[in-house]
């Protein structure tokens, strides 16, 4: 017989879903903001964000039709406010960063793919969950513990010790590219770019942030966790069903106690995650007993994230401790995170250099005029001054996070009644003017980083083009948006919620970019082959056309002579 709480879950489930949306019924409406027609009840303009032709397809279009601050339409009929107006994206990433929670939906979805770890967390030490003794382990203050307790780990002091584990991964990787042309028995090769980062950047933050071996370069197909992200993105968000959408929805309309449920139906998308999650939990698992097992082999003071994690395990103060289950979640997250993210950004700036021969030629001669200053005050290696003094290496890079931003937009919710400002008046329906949003408690908000990056009043008229020479030309002079960690790129979010590892992630492509620049010459691979921006969850790389459903990426490759 089936157990009782099996039997009355439906019920219980759909009460929930009945108060939800009576609350929804008393919510401020943003309707007086002009948008697009509704599309269905069942998952209104969804489709049109997560499952376009390429990514940013519909964001670009609303932003010329209606402006920055647009009212569309969410699943089961609920308003959502898409927002790229600069001033808006500052005050609810930086502002208010803990007012503008992640919704249910996405927390839900980010615990089956990765863990419940820092990228799940929510809220600050300072909120009302925390007043009271036992609450350190509440929701509500866990992001601002995890935060402050990894922050050592992705310090600059920190990260100057990893760049030449970046550089001797990035080494290793020209030379099997190098061994893979020569077989081929010609001067050139066409070769899937981002199925070679991949491994290198997982190879990459094993050394550097566990003091481990993946041996993905070497290992190749055999790799267990390689194969484990292998084309993850587009198995389970490419062209995302009605259906598969909106049970994701319905998934953040349940109490917490039928989330694990709901997670475990025959979907073959959540088969997937649940899947990865077992393989890289293993992985992490087996980290954590290793360097439990020999907790001497680490250095007191040591600013690995590994030595971290076990350091807040050990602690006794419930600040800054990690349980077991917070340090895997802490490890499978940048498992995916920092390399999976990184690899797809190189490979989107190799295409990019593949298509610009010049401004490829230019960087090329700033990293060998940079060798050779480095080589007169008799250093062998690079240091980070040298690589953030190579203009047009970082020209490539931000304007490659800028143009293609790995993760299209986030959302968030309002966690109070707010009024969100805007830098641009905003034209209503009634072709009036409005300053500010008013919100209520509970709204739904899409915050489009693609529409952000090409807005033409921060990037100039030619922001629809990848021109990295605007960063060369000094073009945040006459910004004033306050966005982003890096150059008011909106890529790596901003404020409390940024991405903890961007100058991980920023050396370890710098690292990598020069070696690959300069060892090897890119250029498009032969034939009519034309790539597209695919929306998997994030912006992946795939041959318009093409009967495989796979993220691919060919570029050709020659070996330059020393």
């Amino acid at each position: 017989m089936m157990p009782p709480y099996l039997l009355a879950a439906p019920l219980l489930a759909a009460l929930f879903v009945l108060a939800s949306w009576l609350r929804r019924l008393r919510a401020r409406s943003i309707a007086f903001l002009p948008g697009p027609p509704p599309g269905s009840w069942l998952v209104g303009n969804t489709p049109a964000l997560f499952r376009p032709k390429e990514v940013g397809e519909a964001d670009f279009a609303w932003m010329r039709e209606y402006g920055n601050a647009v009212c569309i339409k969410g699943t089961f009929g609920r308003e959502m406010l898409f927002i790229t107006d600069p001033k808006a994206l500052q005050y609810i990433l930086n502002t208010s960063a803990y007012h503008f929670a992640k919704p249910p939906e996405n927390r839900a979805n980010t615990s089956l793919t990765i863990g419940k770890g820092i990228v799940w967390a929510e809220g600050s030490l300072c909120c009302r969950t925390c007043a009271r003794a036992d609450s350190f382990n509440s929701v509500g203050m866990q992001h601002s513990r995890h935060r402050k307790i990894m922050n050592p780990a992705f310090s600059y002091g920190a990260l100057r010790g990893f760049l030449p584990l970046f550089h001797h991964t990035a080494q290793k990787t020209v030379s099997k590219l190098k061994e893979y042309v020569r077989e081929t028995g010609r001067s050139s090769a066409v070769v899937d770019v981002p199925t070679w980062l991949a491994r290198t950047t997982l190879d990459a933050i094993g050394i550097a942030a566990f003091d481990y071996q993946f041996g993905a370069l070497d290992q190749g197909s055999d790799n267990e966790l390689a194969n484990a992200y292998k084309n993850l993105f587009v198995d389970t968000n490419l062209n995302r069903s009605d259906f598969n959408l909106a049970y994701d929805a319905f998934i953040g309309l349940l109490p917490q106690w039928l989330v694990a449920l709901a997670q475990r139906a025959p979907i073959k998308r959540l088969r997937r995650f649940r899947s990865l999650m077992k393989i890289s939990r293993g992985v992490a698992q087996r980290l954590v007993d290793r360097q439990m097992a020999s907790p001497a082999e680490g250095k007191d003071g040591a600013k690995d994230v590994m030595s971290i994690l076990i350091k807040a395990n050990l602690s006794e103060d419930p600040k800054t401790k990690l349980d077991n289950e917070e340090i895997l979640a802490q490890l499978t997250t940048l498992f995916l995170a920092g390399h999976e993210t990184t690899a797809s950004t190189t490979s989107w700036a190799l295409y990019e250099l593949s298509r610009h021969p010049d401004f490829q030629a230019k960087v090329r001669e700033e990293i060998k005029a940079t060798r050779a200053e480095a080589a007169r005050r008799g250093d062998h290696e690079l240091s980070v001054a040298d690589l953030d003094s190579m203009t047009y290496l970082l020209g490539l890079m931000k304007e490659t996070l800028r143009y293609h931003p790995i993760v299209s937009g986030i959302m968030r919710l309002a966690g109070r009644d707010e009024v969100i400002p805007l830098s641009t008046p905003q034209k209503t329906r009634t072709e009036g003017t409005i300053t500010n949003i008013p919100v209520s408690k509970g709204q739904r908000i899409f915050i489009s980083i693609s529409g952000y990056n090409r807005l033409k009043s921060l990037w100039g008229d030619d922001a629809d083009q990848w021109r990295p020479e605007r960063f060369v030309e000094g073009v945040m002079g006459s910004q004033k948006a306050g966005v982003g960690v890096i150059a008011n790129i909106a890529t790596f979010s901003s404020g409390l919620r940024s991405c903890i590892g961007w100058r991980f992630a920023l050396l370890e492509m710098q690292a990598i970019l020069i070696e690959l620049i300069e060892n090897l010459e890119f250029s498009p691979p032969p034939g009519n082959i034309e790539i597209i921006r695919a929306a998997t969850g994030i912006t992946s790389p795939m041959i318009k056309g093409s009967d495989s459903r796979r993220a691919e990426l060919p570029i050709t490759i020659t070996p330059i002579s020393s």
